[in-house]
């Protein structure tokens, strides 16, 4: 998603052509420098009309008759269509707002949000409409994890066989086309993913650090030196960080734990950052198990050692992890809280008297090369039913495209740069630290 830089490179190349230009007329004199000193007014001119106003290939306008784009969402809501209940004033909900508002205008259409009906009944839903042969629905909003077989189940048309190359161009960088590879089977597209919701940012895994504790056990080592020199490794700086606060002689709630771990999702980033791979793809797109291999032998011993056999870690249920972690970690009981960006939103990571820093999951040991990062499974994708009307295929299309392209000029830049860097964050290293998590999905 390197769109925004882009951007900016194009405004300063035109910028830098006008200076030149100016530089060159005021160069010559008499009636040629009269008739150069209009130049820079014709190149601002050319720029105006050189520059789109959109990050996509289609038409300014386009007129679809105010035909309704109904989706059928797993657990997507606010980002496909805002009801007044989401008016709250929110950066993020705002440039929903502005994005609903300018794909209206340009379009002409109306996005509706069906039905939301939860990752567990969408699949469900979904077949219910296409057994029944229905025209419910134009577009599928799922969940990665739990929804992407309906392509196995022959409920998502392949984007392929229906010219849907003529409208959307998976190559932009709105789009994931890593993700998109990875979603679907060899070259057929059944699912789309990238920019068209924030959570694409929002799902990336990473590490929370409460200030305090940190400061309290390391005063004379900086952790983001310690990131930026590949040396972060979870083991070492966690190892001191126990203490039986409530004196109850237990490993409980109520004490302090150097790192705290989900027995859920958050250990799939956890794993993805030490390295473990769990399939290789061949030239010809086949698949093969990766899993059995020494290194993934030697990282699940190390993570079950640290979680089950050290007092420092300590692994939590899925449900209560969220809450009682964050209750640790807002009391400055917990050093190293892993989970998602979206947490940094949470009202009381927001309102903690301590600071905290975001760093990248932990790397296996120093000798890994790189940090891996990794995205929460439940990201949204996107695909189209079956039974939809071929000939309204054309304006899904482009719907699609213009969504996700409006959605990344609009409302990515107000989550990624004004939210996630700038309100949930405390410091301008920690912005820092976003990118470069954010650079190494």
């Amino acid at each position: 998603m390197k769109h925004l830089d882009t951007k900016k490179i194009f405004s300063l190349i035109l910028a830098s052509l006008m200076i030149g230009s100016s530089f060159a007329g005021c160069a010559d004199t008499g009636t040629e420098e009269t008739e150069a000193s209009q130049e820079p007014a014709a190149a601002e001119t050319a720029a105006e009309e050189t520059e789109k106003p959109y990050l996509d290939n289609l038409p300014e306008k386009m007129d679809f008759g105010g035909a309704e784009i109904r989706f059928l969402s797993a657990h997507e809501t606010s980002s496909i269509a805002l009801t007044e209940e989401d008016d709250t004033g929110d950066v993020v909900n705002d440039a929903y707002w502005k994005r609903n508002e300018a794909l209206a205008g340009r379009t002409n259409t109306k996005v509706v949000l069906a039905a939301q009906v939860g990752y567990d009944n969408f699949n469900s839903a979904a077949l219910q409409s296409i057994t029944a042969g229905s025209d419910d629905y134009d577009i599928f909003c799922g969940h990665t994890r739990f929804n992407i077989d309906l392509a196995r189940n022959q409920c998502v048309i392949n984007f392929n066989n229906y010219g849907f190359s003529d409208y959307i161009d998976i190559t932009q960088p709105y789009w994931s086309d890593l993700y998109i590879k990875n979603i679907n089977y060899k070259d057929n597209i059944y699912w789309l993913a990238g920019d068209m919701t924030h959570r694409f940012i929002s799902y990336i895994y990473c590490t929370f650090v409460n200030a305090t504790v940190w400061n309290n056990h390391y005063p004379d080592e900086n952790i983001y030196d310690i990131v930026l020199e590949g040396n972060w490794s979870l083991n070492h700086y966690a190892e001191n960080i126990y203490a039986d606060e409530n004196g109850d002689g237990a490993y409980d709630d109520g004490d302090s734990y150097g790192v705290v771990m989900q027995k859920g999702h958050v250990l799939n980033g956890m794993i993805c950052a030490a390295d473990v791979r769990y399939t290789n793809i061949d030239s010809e797109g086949n698949y093969s198990v990766a899993l059995n291999s020494e290194h993934t032998v030697d990282a699940y011993t190390a993570l079950h050692t640290l979680f089950y056999k050290t007092p420092y870690g300590r692994m939590i249920g899925n449900e209560e992890y969220s809450g009682i972690c964050t209750t640790m970690f807002t009391d400055d009981r917990l050093l190293f809280f892993p989970h998602i960006f979206e947490q940094s939103s949470n009202e009381y990571i927001r309102n903690m008297e301590s600071d905290f820093y975001i760093i990248p999951l932990p790397k296996y040991d120093n000798e890994q090369e790189n940090y891996r990062v990794n995205q929460y499974d439940g990201v949204p994708i996107y695909g189209v039913p079956t039974t939809v009307n071929p000939d309204n295929i054309p304006m899904i299309a482009s719907v699609l495209e213009a969504m996700c392209s409006m959605t990344s000029d609009i409302v990515v830049p107000a989550y990624y740069d004004v939210a996630l860097k700038n309100k949930y964050s405390r410091d301008q290293t920690t912005a820092q630290m976003i990118d470069l998590i954010h650079d190494s999905i």
